[in-house]
């Protein structure tokens, strides 16, 4: 062994006595050694020694089992040990952790945590700036410190759910165990009577209404975390008298997962709902301490477990230059023509012809569930023709599955309901929600309307309704799908959107983004003139 390669504690014999290294460094071709003495006059001494000037040889001990030390004198040693290898709250173990390329922005919520006795940090950046890649960072430095062994990560069931599967196995290759009910009878299956499910999940992912049940709650109440993730946090503020039962069982999960784990990490781009309350609930999430018995906040003692960027805050430290580039939107109507866009308006008639009988009655009889998934397709009609054909190909394919099957359970649509109804009323107290949230959101909405029009072509054949211009349901769709590619060639809003674009001189005009009075939005980047163009890439 190279003598530069002994460590710390390590027994030498050096000038006929017996030493132990306190540190060594290189200093050319000599090795300079601290030592501290063992025996004798030097006893509890220090020296300095360069080596090879003078001879300094490592004390090599014969390994004898029958005169073993007891045991805990050697875990006292065993710990020493390690916390002698620990770095400190500025330098990174986990150097690069996965296959990505790392902003210096992304770096600070990692060695925020690291400087902290318990990491536990509200991540509330704006959207776009990787919170899910950021606490991965978190994570696997957390792991390669020795400090995080046992995972569980916490999010909205649907897209969102495989992606952080995917991100982490891609980006850290971390396998994310998935945790829903079939798998804790697979896990009861292998393991003894009684044991907690959860004791054996090292690293898992599961959704928050999977967590939220009192039968799953029980088995949490039991075992602990060392790190927990809960993503879209937001769900779990307090909302006090005004929350619904939904949001009280997040929020008791969220609670009961704090108490239950040192690392605790709060991911949401949208922290603040407009109450104080709101949160000063997900800080006391945090630590207990940064909230008074009234609820509020104390002082500034939050700022220390928060971090919050938008993108504006995000610049290049080279050309001093923003890494995003701005946008300004200036709507702009657009008036079909009834001869250039006569494929796109016999759309719009024969959508019109299906949805309005339906939705008139879906008024008067008040069932404002169906109303809202009628309005969800004629939003997404006058988005784009390409927008619009792909929700009728994914309603008409549900249909057609449905349409043989059982009637669908009062308990599968309540769940859908309650889940469109929670992001509806996020979208009411926030503005706006995530490209995940909003493809789930599609998704049961395609589902819902697939079911209302399952039960009208039910009446249909039945006799108790009849269909203005088809024979039945099936029919209509049929007809509303060819429609929609025949007009996917003269659609008004790309037409428009390409002569906005030949009449944009990117040399003389101001960055501009085009929008519709609709959903639909195109954009145009700013352009640059000095500097390299800044990208954060996640």
């Amino acid at each position: 062994m190279a003598m530069s390669e002994l460590l710390p504690g390590t027994e030498v014999h050096a000038r006929g006595l017996r030493w132990e290294i306190v540190f060594s460094q290189q200093l050319g071709p000599q090795t300079l050694f601290r030592l501290r003495g063992l025996e004798g006059a030097v006893l509890g001494r220090e020296l300095d020694l360069l080596h090879p000037f003078e001879p300094v040889e490592p004390v090599i001990r014969e390994l004898r089992p029958e005169r073993a030390a007891p045991l805990r004198n050697w875990l006292v040693y065993h710990q020493a040990f390690l916390l002698e290898q620990a770095l400190g709250g500025d330098a990174l173990l986990a150097v690069q952790p996965g296959r990505l390329r790392i902003e210096p922005f992304q770096l600070v919520p990692a060695l925020r945590a690291i400087r902290m006795s318990r990491p536990r940090l509200l991540l509330a950046d704006g959207v776009g700036l990787g919170k899910t890649i950021q606490a991965g960072l978190i994570l696997t430095e957390l792991i390669a410190r020795r400090i995080a062994h046992r995972i569980l990560i916490i999010s909205p069931a649907g897209p969102l759910l495989e992606q952080w599967k995917t991100e982490m196995a891609e980006r850290f290759g971390l396998r994310l165990d998935e945790i829903n009910r079939a798998r804790l009878e697979e896990v009861r299956r292998q393991t003894e009577l009684g044991a907690n499910p959860f004791d054996h999940i090292a690293i898992g992912i599961a959704s928050v209404d999977f967590l939220k049940q009192e039968s799953v709650l029980d088995l949490l109440e039991r075992t602990s975390y060392d790190a927990v993730v809960i993503d879209e946090a937001h769900h779990c503020m307090d909302l006090g008298v005004l929350g619904e039962r939904e949001d009280t069982q997040r929020r008791r999960l969220a609670e009961l997962l704090a108490r239950q784990c040192d690392a605790l990490l709060l991911l949401t781009a949208t922290p603040h709902d407009g109450q104080d309350r709101s949160f000063a609930s997900l800080c006391e999430l945090l630590d207990a301490s940064l909230v008074d018995g009234r609820g509020e906040l104390r002082g500034d003692r939050y700022r220390g477990h928060v971090i919050r960027r938008l993108k504006r805050h995000i610049i290049d430290p080279q050309t001093r230059l923003s890494l995003f580039k701005e946008r300004e939107v200036t709507p702009i109507g657009i008036v079909a023509d009834p001869v250039k866009h006569a494929a796109f308006m016999d759309l719009q008639r024969s959508l019109l012809d299906l949805i309005a009988p339906e939705l008139r009655r879906a008024f008067r009889a008040r069932r404002y569930d169906d109303v809202l998934s009628f309005i969800a397709l004629l939003k997404r009609s006058v988005s784009t023709v390409a927008a619009c054909q792909g929700t009728l190909g994914v309603v008409a394919a549900r249909f057609q599955r449905l349409v043989s099957a059982e009637a669908e359970t009062l308990e599968s649509r309540r769940q859908r309901l309650d889940s469109l109804r929670d992001y509806q009323r996020k979208l009411e107290r926030f503005g706006a929600t995530s490209a995940e949230e909003e493809a789930e959101q599609q998704m049961l909405q395609a589902e819902d309307l697939a079911q209302r029009l399952v039960e009208m072509q039910r009446e249909v054949r039945s006799g108790s309704r009849q269909l203005k211009q088809a024979a039945d349901v099936v029919a209509a769709l049929d007809d509303l799908v060819a429609l929609a590619g025949e007009a996917l060639s003269c659609d008004p809003k790309l037409a428009r959107l390409v002569v906005a674009a030949d009449g944009l001189h990117l040399d003389d005009q101001p960055p501009t983004s085009w929008s519709t009075p609709s959903t639909w939005t195109a954009s145009r980047p700013r352009p640059r003139r000095c500097g390299r163009p800044g990208s954060a890439r996640c």
